[in-house]
Formats: C-alpha cells, structure tokens, sequence
C-alpha cells in the first residue's frame, strides 16, 4: 500500500495543511485522492495508542485499515495528515537531551506496520527549535496545563536540538522511501509546491485555499493573567480563564508572546538551524523544498 503522509511537525501551520484537505476532500476524492486527517483520525477511524504495542492496535486500527484498503483497491491515491503520530507537544515528548520527538521514529514504524503500508513518503515541516519550543509550551498552556517553562525545558536542551537528527530517524523506517520537507518560515511561498507533491500535480488546480495559515498564540501578559487569577482562586477551570485572559490581551505588537531565551540565544539558534537544514539536504531519502528550489523538483509530484 502505497502513502503519503504529512506528520506535521506541531506548531508549523498543520491546521492550516488539514483545513485544505478537509474543505477539498469531496473535489479530490472526485480527482482520485482520498484525504483523511484529523477529524476522522482522532473520531471515526481512531488511531490507537502508538507509544507502545499494545494488544488491542490491530482490533482498534482495523477500521481505518478497511477503509485504506478499499480505496487503495480503486486506485485512489492515499493521503493522511496527523502530527500526532510524532508525539505531542507534551515537555517530555516533544524533546529528552538532545533529541526532537525521541520516540517519534518508533511510533511512525509501529503506525506502518499496522496499516500494512509498504511505500511510503513522508511530509514534515520544520521550524527554528527554540520557536518551535516556545509554541509547544505555550499550545500546553492553551490545553490547560498551565506548566513553568523551566520544568518545560528540565529535561532536554533547547541549544542541542537538531532536526537532521530526527529525519536520520525517521529515514531507517523500512517502509519509507521518501521524505518531502520545508521551512514553516517558507510555508506560504512553498504551499503550492507541498500541495503538488502531497496531491499530486494534477489534482491541485481550483482548491479551496484560505489565506491566513497560523493559530494566535497566547500572549506572554495572558499567561500572566491567568497565573495571577489561578493563584487566587484554583478553583477556577484552567481553560476558560486561558481563554478570557486571551480576549483581555490578545497576542499583539502591543502584548506579545513569551519571549524566554535571549536575543543572543536565539541568533545563535538560527545559526545551527540553518547549519542543520544544509546537512540534512544531503541525507538519504530526502527532498527538501524552499521557494526558489521547489519548481526544479515539480515532476515528482505525479509519482502515484
């Protein structure tokens, strides 16, 4: 069974990727293309837990695998976006020592091998770690785990995390044979490119496609806030005091988000991000779009 499978990363505008394919799927179903993502990956055809091989996989997976293979008969081509196959944001599996998503490898292998999936190419967007970080922490925070960004970090070192680390990883699956990658600070520019290579050249034209790719964050004087209100009275639901704390100050120039490391930190970060993007071009299995390279690269989009 052939795939293709955009595994996000978090905080790199999956939303946005998994809202074209949502509001699209009847169009690209018609074009040969059957979409699923979250709304059906997380309810109707739920994914079981991927931590660990558990008895009951095979049994809880066994719809998805049916509907899979029924479209896979007809010849359509297979699409599924979900990030949570890599992990979650969660401080200790997002990152441990030096390693993004530590178990993430082994969960993608486990989630193959449920499916049956033999040829499989992979999409992944990547983000400067110490944003990446600061969105993951804050995305915690909106879930109502109101965590100090000091334990956040306790367990892994920001400075250390490369993603070429994590797609040498992902690459020793067996089941993949390509991984597709980009910038989520090239998102917009590339996003024609991702949708050809994900879709397929042919399938891409008149899709639905809103233009504001991102979810606002919290700003810093929210979070504030709602520790402020929690330490008076924690009784209060988390949530809905996140939530009010974001109407009364609203990520903004005015109130912007936390801004945890410090400029030299985050120069230097930016520094080994680009270091890492150039070594991990050269890796096995990997293409790598950016808005001046990714036309070079369009005939791959037609692979079936």
């Amino acid at each position: 069974m052939r795939l293709h499978l955009h595994i996000g990363a978090h905080k790199t505008a999956s939303t946005h990727l998994q809202r074209i394919l949502r509001r699209n799927r009847a169009l690209l179903d018609a074009r040969g293309c059957a979409c699923f993502g979250p709304a059906q990956l997380r309810r109707d055809l739920k994914l079981p837990p991927l931590s660990a091989d558990i008895p009951s996989a095979p049994r809880v997976i066994a719809p998805l695998v049916g509907v899979l293979q029924q479209a896979d008969a007809r010849g359509q081509r297979l699409v599924l976006s979900e990030e949570n196959i890599l992990g979650t944001t969660r401080a200790d599996i997002i990152a441990q020592g030096h390693r993004l998503y530590p178990g993430a490898d082994a969960q993608l292998a486990r989630f193959l091998r449920l499916v049956g999936a033999r040829d499989v190419t992979l999409y992944l967007a990547l983000r400067h770690p110490l944003s990446l970080i600061t969105s993951g922490f804050v995305q915690q925070i909106k879930g109502g785990n109101l965590c100090d960004f000091g334990n956040y970090i306790a367990g892994y070192d920001p400075m250390a995390l490369r993603w070429s680390e994590l797609v040498a990883r992902l690459a020793t699956c067996p089941a993949v044979g390509r991984l597709i990658l980009w910038r989520y600070e090239d998102y917009r520019q590339c996003l024609p490119y991702i949708l050809a290579q994900l879709l397929g050249a042919d399938r891409t034209a008149a899709l639905r496609v809103s233009s504001a790719p991102r979810q606002i964050g919290s700003s810093a004087r929210a979070i504030d806030h709602a520790r402020a209100r929690l330490q008076a009275d924690p009784a209060l639901n988390l949530k809905e005091v996140i939530a009010e704390a974001e109407l009364l100050f609203p990520k903004s120039a005015r109130w912007p988000g936390p801004a945890h490391f410090t400029p030299a930190m985050m120069t230097m970060a930016a520094q080994a991000y680009h270091d890492d993007l150039i070594a991990l071009q050269s890796l096995h299995k990997v293409t790598f779009l950016t808005p001046d390279r990714t036309r070079k690269r369009a005939g791959d989009a037609n692979r079936a």
